[in-house]
């Protein structure tokens, strides 16, 4: 491993302990955490009455999704990339898959392929495909209402987002559109302590307390 990655992942882990300092999730009892180590997520309880769930960002891991569904949820599954709607397709047929991403605005949008992983693409607005050395694709893209909707659906009772950096633009459309999930589940990969600060601050504004962080994952419930 490189002298720029251990450096790398140090600062993150001092950011993620300043921001729990600063933010101080309220870690109630009774969490409960479903799927496996890399893609598990928790959760303050079970309630498939909230509505149904919608889970963005699948990759190769959703096995929080199974979880959802086995446990009552009507889940719907995000992901325009290559490897995650194959997956999903292959293996686990009875996800409702939406082959889209989130951002927004409802279009089409650059993704750039994660140089030190294959399986994992990000939206690059200003991506180039023309002048990048990493691969880049025009994949379908909807705002978090316009995902409810081509679901079938009116309403998010779960919602997580795991969009590779995104989430900070995507959780201010979200919110203007008056889309309210219940419960709120969101990785931070942009972990800067300002932005961080900026989207935690407006969640609580529009009535979301912080249970817990685990890492760069965030979660969010509104009563």
């Amino acid at each position: 491993m490189s002298l720029r990655i251990v450096a790398a992942k140090a600062r993150t882990k001092l950011t993620i302990f300043a921001l729990e300092g600063l933010l101080r999730p309220e870690r109630p009892p009774g969490m409960l955490r479903f799927g496996t180590y890399y893609g598990g997520w928790w959760i303050p309880e079970v309630d498939p009455s909230s509505g149904p769930a919608f889970c963005v960002g699948a990759g190769t891991d959703v096995s929080f999704d199974v979880e959802l569904q086995r446990l009552g949820y009507t889940v719907h599954t995000a992901d325009p990339t290559p490897a995650a709607v194959e997956h999903v397709r292959r293996e686990h047929p009875s996800l409702h898959l939406l082959p889209v991403g989130v951002w927004t605005e409802d279009g089409e949008l650059s993704f750039a392929q994660d140089e030190t992983w294959s399986e994992s693409w990000a939206i690059d607005p200003h991506a180039d495909a023309a002048a990048s050395t990493t691969p880049v694709r025009s994949l379908p893209v909807l705002t978090v209402r316009s995902l409810v909707a081509a679901a079938g659906e009116t309403r998010a009772g779960l919602l997580k987002l795991d969009i590779e950096g995104a989430e900070h633009a995507v959780l201010r459309q979200m919110l203007a559109d008056d889309v309210r999930p219940r419960v709120l589940c969101v990785e931070f990969d942009d972990h800067r302590v300002r932005h961080v600060l900026a989207s935690t601050r407006l969640l609580r504004r529009h009535g979301y307390r912080l249970l817990q962080i685990e890492g760069l994952n965030y979660i969010f419930v509104r009563d």
